[in-house]
């Protein structure tokens, strides 16, 4: 899924998340997973400002574009990291 199939899905994504995630999709990626991981923390606290909660399939599509730059170590990284999130989640 990327931006634009989001702009022209039916689901009715409000116009205050459409923005949201437009903004998002801006923002540079690469450096490290570290750095990937601030930024995707940074994002949530703004989401959660704004009262603004994502699905399954939006959050995917940010950390694919915050992670398309990342060297595969640095990809394999957050992806350790987004498991270890997940499993605590449980």
């Amino acid at each position: 899924m990327t931006i634009d199939d989001l702009m022209n899905s039916t689901t009715g994504i409000s116009p205050e998340k459409l923005a949201f995630l437009k903004a998002f999709a801006t923002m540079p990626s690469g450096g490290n997973s570290a750095a990937m991981m601030r930024q995707l923390t940074k994002c949530q606290q703004e989401a959660r400002q704004q009262n603004i909660q994502f699905t399954p399939d939006e959050q995917s599509l940010m950390i694919e574009l915050l992670t398309a730059n990342l060297s595969p170590a640095e990809k394999a990284k957050v992806d350790q990291v987004l498991a270890i999130l997940k499993m605590a989640k449980k």
